[in-house]
């Protein structure tokens, strides 16, 4: 499934819905699509900073937990623990449990799409 993170006023994006409503109405078939959007750029850019592309790159390269991420970054942890929930808020990454043998278990962050397409419009 595609991923589009972008700039979107409300307005945009209601009409952007309501021409998909018609086409899905008329019976065509119409691919599947996640977006995510901000009000501004300047919301779009504070979200996506270099750091956090990076973390999302090496998350979308192997599941790994935060410290593992923080080594492989070479960043605090505490940061990356920061940006993961920042970006897992936005759905651009994702949190998932999974058994660690004779340590409970283990979150691992994975990116939510193979690749992203960004837009903004000033």
């Amino acid at each position: 499934m595609k991923t589009i993170v972008g700039v979107e006023s409300f307005e945009e994006m209601w009409a952007r819905k309501r021409a998909r409503a018609v086409r899905l109405t008329a019976g065509e078939r119409i691919r599947p699509e996640k977006r995510i959007t901000f009000e501004s750029p300047i919301d779009l850019f504070s979200c996506i900073t270099p750091e956090r592309i990076r973390l999302i790159e090496a998350a979308r390269e192997t599941p790994r937990s935060i410290s593992e991420l923080a080594k492989t970054l070479k960043r605090q942890r505490a940061a990356v623990h920061r940006d993961v929930k920042a970006l897992a808020d936005y759905g651009l990454i994702a949190l998932r449990k999974e058994k660690n043998p004779g340590h409970g278990q283990i979150q691992l962050v994975t990116a939510t799409a193979q690749a992203f397409t960004v837009t903004a419009k000033f």
